[in-house]
């Protein structure tokens, strides 16, 4: 495609994402977001088309393999009349669940109640109907003897309190209905809402989240139009539902199509420079000539940090003595975790703090014009692979050397046997003619890590679980070595290996650097 036909295609999808979003009858973007979204098209972050297509179907293939492999095959949800709960209504159906919407209104607009019905008529799924308007009023009288502002106050506290008894009562019947069936509560919050915290605590969160990852502005629509949802619903404007306020977008002080450019802009600006605070955010985003896209990144840091708690619960203690959490999840997912949702647990996945310094290291090698190689025993290749996961890191990253075994150490990189049979494989002179190995195999690299080590659980010849040595080789200049004892369960020790080695891998590009 030339260059021509490739600004043609972005014009189209722009347009597209302009008209599902609903973004045209608010207002047309700022300079900022404009720009954003047309770069952000052109990059492949909001999908076009025939991708979308391919998302529709994974999520519904997962959906029919977790019917399978989970052995339970009813989804109950509160049809609201939204867009999100019909999308998610329509997975389910396709995957081959019987599907049972509820329609639960709460002293609301009766045109939410109709959409949510016509919705289950135009899916063919099973419907129920309860107002529980008479139970959350007497719920409200009720807690109104604890607090008279929850009855009388029309401000925005009092409101919120109220909206959320009205979320967690509707899941409380969810809850009760899915028992009752033998099925499960089928979750319809997207991405966007997760991000900007739109969601109550125990009111909004069931079993199963087929769309939470999914944009709202484009992704959500997009997908309904495609599985048959009536065009009602997914052009109506988004509300909670909850008489908390306005629409959704009034309430969040943005709309969604701004709020994901800017959750993209914000994931791609901490990626390229993982040290940004928040009063530089702005600067960094270029927003400096656009009034409007920074009171609404002020809006989007502001929630997001009163919010975040809600992202990561409950909040949970590590044992100051053990992994407690590891050993569980591993029976979890060893023996009852249905295969589908443990094959997305056993890819390869990095925190936030290792893809920061990856990024780091990317940024450094190419500051000083240098390549990578890695020499790794009980890493596996896990430090190249977290290198990997960096944009632009083919211009830096020249190859991997795994070599496990003893053998393997002899053959790849020359070290001596000799010394393994006096020192073992766990020694930091090991270490240290790995990565000058590396560097001799590797004549187009600069800087090597190596590292070897015992991951647990148990000891290896003579050396205790977390028993880490590196090296960091860097041409023209004296091998580093450093021997680390790591706590933790195998996993925990190679995850802080790998921090370990690329933080030792910058330190040593930064002193070079002078």
């Amino acid at each position: 495609m030339n260059k021509a036909d490739a600004g043609g295609v972005t014009e189209t999808l722009v347009e597209e994402i302009l008209d599902l979003s609903r973004q045209r009858l608010t207002g047309e973007l700022s300079p900022w977001f404009a720009e954003r979204l047309a770069e952000q098209v052109e990059r492949g972050l909001f999908l076009p088309p025939r991708d979308l297509d391919l998302v529709g179907a994974r999520l519904v293939q997962d959906l029919a393999e977790y019917r399978m492999q989970g052995s339970i095959s009813t989804a109950v949800l509160g049809m609201s009349g939204g867009v999100d709960s019909a999308l998610t209504a329509a997975l389910f159906k396709a995957a081959g669940w019987r599907v049972v919407g509820l329609t639960l209104p709460i002293d609301q607009n009766p045109e939410e109640t109709e959409r949510g019905i016509e919705a289950c008529e135009a899916l063919r799924i099973e419907h129920l109907h309860l107002d529980l308007s008479q139970a959350y009023r007497a719920a409200v009288a009720q807690l109104g003897d604890l607090d008279g502002d929850l009855v009388a106050s029309d401000e925005g506290p009092a409101r919120t309190r109220r909206g959320n008894l009205r979320a967690r009562l509707r899941m409380m019947t969810l809850y009760d209905q899915a028992h009752r069936l033998g099925g499960l509560v089928a979750s319809t919050d997207n991405l966007s809402e997760l991000s900007a915290g739109f969601w109550t605590l125990h009111g909004d969160v069931g079993d199963l989240a087929p769309v939470q990852s999914l944009l709202k502005s484009w992704e959500v629509p997009w997908l309904a139009r495609a599985h048959g949802v009536p065009e009602r619903t997914w052009r109506a404007m988004p509300t909670d539902g909850l008489g908390i306020g306005g629409g959704d977008e009034a309430q969040i002080g943005a709309t969604y199509l701004e709020w994901d450019i800017v959750q993209f802009a914000l994931a791609s600006a901490l990626r390229d420079d993982p040290g940004l605070t928040t009063q530089h955010l702005a600067f960094a985003l270029r927003m400096d000539e656009d009034r409007h896209a920074q009171e609404v990144l002020g809006t989007v840091l502001a929630r997001m940090k009163a919010t975040w708690h809600k992202r990561v619960n409950p909040i949970r203690f590590d044992h100051p003595k053990a992994d407690r959490y590891e050993p569980l999840d591993r029976l979890d997912e060893r023996l009852f975790r249905p295969a589908v949702l443990r094959a997305d647990q056993s890819l390869l996945g990095f925190s936030g703090e290792m893809q920061d310094l990856a990024a780091r290291l990317v940024r450094a090698l190419k500051a000083a014009d240098c390549r990578l190689v890695t020499a790794e025993s009980c890493t596996a290749g896990m430090i190249a692979a977290c290198v990997s996961g960096v944009p632009g890191c083919s211009g830096v990253l020249e190859g991997s050397f795994v070599v496990y075994r003893p053998s393997m150490k002899f053959a790849a990189l020359g070290v001596p046997e000799a010394l393994i049979a006096e020192k073992t494989v766990y020694h930091p002179q090991v270490a240290r003619r790995m990565a000058e190995g590396a560097l001799a195999a590797a004549p187009e690299a600069d800087l090597a890590l190596a590292v070897t080590g015992v991951a647990g659980p148990g000891e290896d010849e003579g050396h205790p679980p977390g028993y880490v040595c590196l090296a960091v080789a860097l041409r023209g200049r004296e091998t580093r070595i450093s021997e680390h004892y790591l706590p933790g369960s195998p996993r925990q020790v190679l995850a802080a290996t790998v921090r370990r080695a690329l933080g030792e891998g910058l330190g040593v590009l930064q002193e070079a650097k002078g």
